[in-house]
């Protein structure tokens, strides 16, 4: 058996090495990490820093330090986690697919940044600021992104066109191939996002989206006005339809356009001001498919040209009106 002296001593050395670890362990607890005051780097993964305010709730102020974590990050790629950048397609002269493509582009969601991880936080020792470091694999995320786009380019290729006598089927599945173009444009603009290259569009794609525009191009339109007084109104309207790149024509047309326009004119101060309301009907094979009206007004010194400037814009609002009708089948 020990004696007592020996006991006491045992006792008074496990005490300290007790005390001494626990002050070395609330050292290290405390000690501030090197991610706060200089950012991780990385070939493969991107890193965040962000910080908050305690105002008297820490866990508001962690989930803050979070969010200012990830939005750092993401100014790192230059892109946004949460908001939609709308892409606008350029083109030196309109169509019907242009203005297809502008519908689906504000239609399809872009490709936001995801796989973001809140990797470490840390609490100052006085308690009155949150620490958050946020880490996104980058190589990992590119890699997803052309697995994704190698999937839409198998469907694309694959896609079959149905032999059918109706119009708006037809159409129905060229939309659908210019929705999986579109798709993988935005999947591209996020690869450029991930600072990537982009994945180029094999021929047999490229082949198949080109089908799709020829269809979309060249849907056609009759127009058919209310009353013999409103054929110059049509004349106008077809020209300016036409001006749009979209293909108007008397005979065997796809699509019949029925329409009436209400006009009010007036003179104020030596300008001429013109407002058009048009209520149109879109039929196909004598079926009513889709109801429009719209709203137009402008201005000039001659009346003939503020009418003229008025038809202008009518025809552009009916070209995304007719964009939404081919796209969805419905006003």
């Amino acid at each position: 058996m020990a004696s007592k002296p020996l006991v006491a001593t045992l006792f008074s050395v496990a005490l300290i090495a007790g005390c001494q670890s626990n002050s070395a362990k609330q050292v290290k607890e405390n000690t501030t990490p090197q991610w706060i005051t200089v950012t991780p780097t990385s070939s493969y993964m991107i890193y965040g820093v962000g910080n908050a305010q305690n105002t008297g709730d820490m866990q508001q102020a962690k989930l803050a330090a979070q969010e200012s974590a990830r939005l750092a990050l993401a100014k790192q790629l230059n892109v946004t986690i949460s908001a939609n950048t709308t892409i606008k397609q350029q083109a030196d002269n309109k169509s019907m697919t242009f203005h297809i493509d502008e519908y689906i582009q504000s239609k399809v969601p872009n490709i936001q940044l995801q796989g973001v991880k809140i990797e470490d936080e840390y609490i100052s020792v006085d308690s009155k600021t949150a620490y958050a470091l946020a880490a996104f694999n980058r190589t990992e995320a590119v890699m997803q992104t052309e697995l994704s786009i190698s999937a839409i380019d198998d469907e694309i290729s694959h896609f079959q066109f149905a032999r059918t006598q109706s119009k708006s089927l037809a159409l129905k599945n060229a939309v659908a191939l210019k929705q999986l173009g579109v798709k993988r444009d935005k999947y591209n603009n996020y690869l450029q996002m991930l600072q990537a290259a982009h994945v180029a569009i094999p021929s047999a794609v490229r082949a198949k989206l080109n089908a799709a525009d020829a269809l979309l191009n060249n849907v056609s339109f009759s127009i058919s006005a209310d009353s013999q007084k409103h054929q110059k109104v049509r004349d106008m309207l077809a020209q300016a339809l036409s001006s749009q790149g979209i293909k108007v024509t008397d005979k065997n047309a796809d699509f019949t356009l029925k329409f009436r326009v209400d006009w009010q004119d007036m003179k104020k101060a030596g300008t001429y001001y013109s407002l058009a309301e048009s209520y149109l009907v879109i039929t196909e094979q004598g079926e009513e498919k889709a109801h429009f009206n719209a709203k137009v007004k402008a201005a000039s010194s001659f009346e003939d040209t503020a009418k003229s400037n008025a038809m202008g814009k009518l025809a552009d609002k009916l070209g995304q009106q007719l964009a939404k009708f081919v796209v969805t089948g419905k006003s």
